[in-house]
């Protein structure tokens, strides 16, 4: 795996290099040195409905040296450019809290630093992403760690890569993982992270970290044949792009189950086709393929919850499902059905509603037999 790794570092220093020349070509030829940068805000965010995700459009900026409003932003790219290349020729791994402070000096002969804020440096990796077509874990840098936690019929290598030469090949197995099961490491791209060998029939995602332990600890996994994975809420990046590696590299099927509230159901749209932030990114981490197994209000009813699981919706909460309404992506008539009928009783659901039938309901009876039932939403 050593080879990969240097295969790609390889590839993105022969790419910085380009695109260094790039600049210098067009000073000389234009006179001016200037950064084409692609777009990244909501206007050039685009839903492509043929492929089921959210991706970035074709708008660039041009991003002068000579232009005031423009010369910082060029400064920090260079720069954070420069400290990436450092990084792949020293063979380390780093956070994106270290490149900040890497990157925060003072400009010599001024009073201006070159960064003052983590959210600069972040955004200058996220434009050398879009303009070097490499996401930032191939360029050695992660933020804080991976949130997801993987339990089930699985085999996985995790290279542990160090400056030394002392390189470690970890094995996991997924049926033999202790009660946080195996953490997902924040870089996950294949020369890191070898999935050996899967036996799952399906993948279930589950929004909660509290309700993924109570699915470990009675082995749904081996019960029905499938790997459970948690991004304890909102999803990271390296969650979702696993959870994408299990799907079309194994052709898995995979389950979303979250609470029956407008957060939890946006959670599960961010694992489907992406979120509009990280939009440049929805071919790498979205799972278009993945299908609503969570809880909804026609649940409710159907499964003869008691009145005390209901949660009585906030403005809040109507106002995000009123935002939810209009995304393309939710237009199917399923969901709006479900809409109309959170927005007609006025309540919403939790997971750990379930205990109120029994402690083991949710993982014993609720998601078998809506498994059962191909009970799910688009």
């Amino acid at each position: 795996m050593i080879e990969e790794i240097r295969k790609v570092d390889e590839k993105i220093r022969e790419k910085l290099s380009s695109w260094a020349k790039e600049i210098l070509e067009r000073a000389q030829r234009d006179k001016d040195l200037y950064l084409r940068v692609p777009v990244r805000t909501l206007s050039n965010v685009i839903w492509d409905e043929e492929k089921g995700i959210l991706r970035m459009g074709e708008k660039v900026a041009h991003r002068s040296f000579l232009n005031l409003a423009h010369s910082k932003r060029f400064l920090q790219t260079v720069i954070v450019a420069s400290a990436i290349k450092e990084l792949l020729e020293e063979g380390i791994t780093t956070s994106l809290r270290d490149v900040f402070y890497r990157v925060k000096f003072t400009i010599p002969g001024t009073r201006e630093n070159v960064v003052d804020d983590q959210r600069e440096s972040d955004k200058v990796i996220e434009d050398l992403e879009t303009m070097l077509g490499f996401v930032r874990e191939e360029f050695h840098v992660f933020s804080k760690g991976g949130k997801g936690h993987v339990a089930g019929p699985i085999e996985i290598e995790e290279y542990v890569y160090s400056p030394d030469g002392k390189h470690r090949v970890v094995e996991v197995d997924g049926t033999n993982v202790g009660m946080g099961g195996w953490a997902v490491p924040p870089i996950v791209e294949p020369e890191r992270v070898k999935i050996k060998r899967v036996e799952a029939e399906f993948v279930l995602v589950i929004e909660k970290n509290a309700v993924w332990v109570r699915f470990h600890e009675d082995r749904f996994w081996d019960d029905h044949n499938a790997i459970i994975v948690t991004a304890e809420g909102q999803p990271d990046r390296a969650t979702r792009r696993f959870i994408h590696r299990l799907h079309y590299e194994y052709n898995l099927p995979v389950y979303v189950l979250t609470d029956a509230d407008p957060w939890g159901w946006y959670i599960y749209s961010v694992y489907k086709q992406g979120s509009i932030n990280l939009s440049y990114l929805s071919p790498q981490l979205a799972t278009p393929a993945s299908k609503f197994l969570g809880m909804t209000i026609s649940d409710y009813y159907d499964f003869n919850f008691p009145r005390t699981v209901q949660i009585k919706l906030t403005d809040q909460d109507l106002k995000r499902l009123r935002e939810m309404r209009r995304y393309p992506w939710f237009k199917k008539k399923e969901w709006h059905a479900e809409f109309d009928l959170m927005e007609k009783k006025g309540f919403k659901m939790e997971l750990e509603a379930a205990t109120r039938k029994h402690w083991r309901f949710i993982s014993k009876e609720y998601v078998p037999a809506k498994l059962e039932a191909g009970k799910v939403l688009p």
